[in-house]
């Protein structure tokens, strides 16, 4: 299993993950938000394959903080290939994202994952996250 950064020619394999985690967009979205990204320094997509496949994606992005020393960094998105579920595809990128926050200069990891997935909140917790209690936010229609 080889991580390393996404590339362009990566957002088709990433279109499909997404639609597996329920988020179903047009390519040309994807691509969009690929370039942005890939163009925002705060910004990093990782990619997990195995041979010349992607089996899983994450999606970090880094977060200055004005008040406190350290920053910290936020999982935005983690999609890992229903057939890969429970190989460790999900704890190498998750591993390789710590290492990069570190690297920043972040004391901290958050994510945010909905109600409807209790596997992957099993997940977080083995993996040494903790719940924490409030969220909130607010559409913008």
């Amino acid at each position: 299993m080889n991580i390393r950064s996404a590339k362009s020619e990566d957002t088709q394999e990433i279109c499909d993950l997404l639609k597996q985690m329920g988020y179903p967009q047009p390519l040309t979205l994807i691509e969009e938000k690929f370039e942005l990204l890939n163009n925002d320094s705060n910004s990093q997509i990782l990619v997990a394959e195995e041979g010349s496949r992607i089996c899983g994606f994450l999606s970090l992005y880094f977060i200055p903080q004005i008040a406190l020393q350290g920053d910290f960094a936020k999982v935005c998105y983690l999609c890992v290939d229903e057939n890969m579920r429970s190989k460790g595809v999900g704890h190498l990128l998750v591993q390789e994202a710590e290492q990069l926050a570190r690297r920043r200069g972040c004391d901290r990891m958050e994510l945010h994952s909905g109600m409807q997935r209790p596997l992957a909140h099993q997940f977080y917790l083995r993996e040494g996250y903790v719940e924490a209690t409030k969220y909130f936010r607010k559409a913008l229609n």
